[in-house]
């Protein structure tokens, strides 16, 4: 058995590098582990203990540098390019589509044209250069005849961006006035139709939590694209947990207690044409990259904070990436490179080099460890050698890194020309955040192996960034990576390690077509991190919810805590749903550690055999935490707590647990009649009782959380198809 388990986390951690055995990535690492050998990967690329070492070590070493260099000279940029005749086609289609009524068919066509169009000037053949303007048009008019008109008028402002025939300019201005006429008259009954609305519902989703808190409307709201926090959570460390989420005072049933957008996040490829590449937003309008046709945006402000981030080096190479097989964690890991740039990811690695040292330094403290059975994959804390080893070591490996600089001193002297004077590169130092990079690695429970395959990763992704001009100077093929070359390499292979326990898929609920939560399901559409929320823990009874507004994530409350309490959410096994075995394999295999939660050491049934009775009311002694069962209390006999040591009456719990009961079916009529408020602010109040005077499991409760978790994500990004 432990044979078998060891060889199902081998394979979990293996698909969170790359995707089964598709793709050149495959090929690549088979070739260079036959080539290196058992003997070489244990004892030689074993025993290095840095990420720069075991970078450096791929391009360098004897042993395997020729097959790694001679299979990565081969990386070439490879994209889905523009095509003025493709564009021209669609668009004609889309006329003729139309011409007979077939508004919604023609709308797809138009969007098409758009996205294969190249810019102006760039096919002078083809519709005298004018395709991408012609496109826009076209989908105006489209927008127009389905009374869409904000969709219209930012195709024509697109349109007018170019230099267009007076005939067609004049016509352009025409329609363009008509849309300001529609949208002047209709302005109070049309509602907005902007995909960045995203960020107005998460504005409101923040107000309308504080103003239930009593909180002021303070300045935390101008600031959503950064993480938001209620209040009623902290980060607290401890020896045995690590950094977890801890509740700060006392947390009720619907709390909306985070909203955070992501470090980094990476669509599925299988939705790069029907959602936003920035902000996952599902496409009405798109338009495209001025230089490839592989990715689309919602809108203009999309595009252009990609294509001055990581698109304009990921737009050369995209399909190249997919092709190669690796995972959505590894285009994340690449991402969170590309949208930093060169000088940010220095500045991060040297950081994370500083504070190692003085955390190798200075003996870890921790603040008071809270009383909880929830153990954590995130920043568990294992037993390493001496504080003074890892100093020592750090020192050899920045002495080694210093030499190895030396002799590129003259091209770090021009990198720096031109750049900020030496006050604003000091003050954008204070704003690098490395907590994000500091998040659990497990790096001292990785085999040899592993390491070895993500570090060809981190290596091909290198010549990826060579490619791409991430670098003023590359070196050549033939070369060892320079220091800068190899930094970021590190950095690429630590957010490999860390991403593989961190990140969280990001989903939309697709509706089904009669109902609004029965038949509804989630649709992962890719991998993202989330750094705050990545520090909560798992719990297979989870006391908090998720659910995303574009491309931010919101965790709330589904069950009450206390003050001091852990905030637990879900990895995935969940206890209602798969058996303690079940969960306790899943969670080793795919995040290194085994589950202490009170599910998982009471052994609670999972659903099929879930019933009322196994629940458990809290004795009404104030102070006193012992719990007894229902079939205790006998109607007008008191009972002896072991506990206080007093004689107590259930009686008016189990009265309680009764309304309980009644308010859980009333909550989920509500639900089934599609009066979602309603049925949150039924399930709420009914969950915060229940949790005051009884604990779970018990079935009704559990369905009553289940059906709650549904309305709240119900807030959340959802998409009914269209019926056919």
């Amino acid at each position: 058995m432990q044979k078998h388990d060891e060889f199902y986390r081998t394979i979990c951690s293996s698909e969170t590098l790359r995707s089964g055995k598709k793709g050149f990535f495959h090929d690549f690492s088979e070739s260079v582990m036959r080539t290196a050998g058992d003997t070489w990967t244990s004892r030689i690329f074993g025993r290095i203990d840095d990420d720069v070492g075991r970078v450096r070590a791929v391009f360098a070493d004897a042993k395997i540098r020729d097959v790694v260099v001679d299979t990565l000279a081969k990386v070439k940029p490879l994209f889905r390019d523009k095509d003025a005749d493709i564009s021209k086609r669609r668009r004609l289609e889309g006329y003729q589509l139309a011409a007979v009524g077939q508004y919604d068919k023609a709308l797809l066509l138009f969007s098409q044209a758009i996205l294969r169009a190249p810019q102006l000037d760039k096919s002078k053949t083809v519709d005298q250069g004018m395709s991408l303007p012609l496109a826009l048009l076209g989908r105006a008019e489209i927008f127009m005849a389905l009374k869409e008109h904000h969709f219209a008028l930012e195709d024509l402002r697109l349109a007018a961006e170019h230099d267009l025939p007076d005939k067609s300019m004049q016509e352009l201005r025409r329609r363009r006035e008509e849309c300001e006429r529609f949208l002047s008259v209709n302005e109070k009954s049309l509602m907005p139709v902007d995909p960045a609305d995203n960020i107005n519902k998460v504005t409101r989703l923040i107000l309308n939590q504080q103003k239930d808190d009593g909180a002021p409307l303070n300045s935390a709201v101008n600031s959503v694209p950064r993480s938001w926090s209620s209040g009623a959570l902290e980060i607290r460390e401890t020896a045995l947990e690590g950094k977890h989420a801890v509740a700060a005072t006392e947390i009720h049933p619907g709390d909306t207690l985070i909203v955070e957008p992501p470090l980094a996040g990476c669509l599925l490829p299988e939705f790069y044409g029907t959602h936003c590449q920035h902000c996952y937003a599902r496409l009405k309008a798109p338009i495209g990259c001025p230089n490839c046709s592989c990715v689309a945006f919602c809108g203009r402000k999309c595009r252009d904070i990609a294509m001055t981030t990581y698109h304009k080096y990921e737009c050369k190479i995209l399909a190249l990436l997919i092709g190669s097989g690796m995972s959505v964690l590894s285009m994340v890991a690449f991402r969170m490179v590309t949208q930093e740039g060169l000088r940010k990811c220095l500045k991060i690695y040297e950081k994370l080099e500083k504070s190692g040292d003085e955390k190798a330094a200075t003996p870890l403290t921790t603040s008071t460890t809270t009383t909880t059975t929830t153990t954590t994959m995130s920043d568990t804390h294992d037993a390493k050698s001496s504080a003074n080893s890892r100093s020592a070591r750090r020192r050899i490996r920045r002495r080694k890194l210093q030499e190895s600089r030396r002799g590129e001193s003259k091209i770090e002297m021009k990198r720096k020309e031109g750049e900020d004077t030496k006050e604003s590169r000091e003050s954008d130092d204070d704003n690098v955040d490395t907590a994000p990079y500091n998040l659990v690695t497990h790096a001292n429970k990785r085999t040899e192996k592993d390491f070895l395959e993500r570090s060809l990763m981190a290596a091909f992704l290198l010549r990826c960034l060579q490619r791409v001009g991430f670098f003023a100077r590359p070196t050549s093929d033939d070369e060892v990576p320079g220091a800068e070359e190899i930094i970021v390499a590190a950095l690429l292979l630590r957010n490999l390690q860390l991403l593989q326990f961190n990140a969280h898929e990001f989903f939309e609920t697709r509706l089904s077509a009669g109902h609004r939560f029965r038949g509804s399901r989630p649709v992962y559409l890719g991998v993202a991190i989330y750094p705050t929320v990545a520090r909560f823990n798992h719990d297979c009874y989870p006391a908090v919810t998720r659910y995303f507004v574009g491309r931010h994530i919101v965790i709330r409350a589904v069950r009450g805590l206390r003050s001091g309490d852990v905030i637990a959410e879900n990895y995935g096994p969940i206890f209602t749903k798969m058996t303690l075995g079940e969960r306790q394999r899943t969670l080793a295999g795919r995040y290194w550690f085994r589950c202490t939660c009170r599910a998982c050491q009471e052994d609670w049934p999972h659903f099929e055999n879930l019933t009322n009775d196994s629940v458990r009311l809290r004795c009404p002694t104030e102070g006193c935490s012992r719990l007894h069962s229902r079939a205790q209390q006998r109607p007008g006999e008191p009972i002896k707590c072991p506990g206080c040591r007093k004689k107590i009456c259930l009686e008016d719990r189990l009265a309680c647990l009764q309304e309980c009961e009644t308010l859980y079916a009333s909550g989920l009529a509500s639900m089934d009649d599609e009066r979602v408020d309603e049925a949150i602010g039924t399930l709420c109040a009914a969950l915060k009782r229940f949790h005051r005077i009884a604990c779970p499991p018990h079935r009704d409760t559990h369905l009553a959380e289940i059906a709650l978790s549904s309305c709240l994500i119900d807030y959340g990004n959802t998409w009914r198809p269209a019926a056919l």
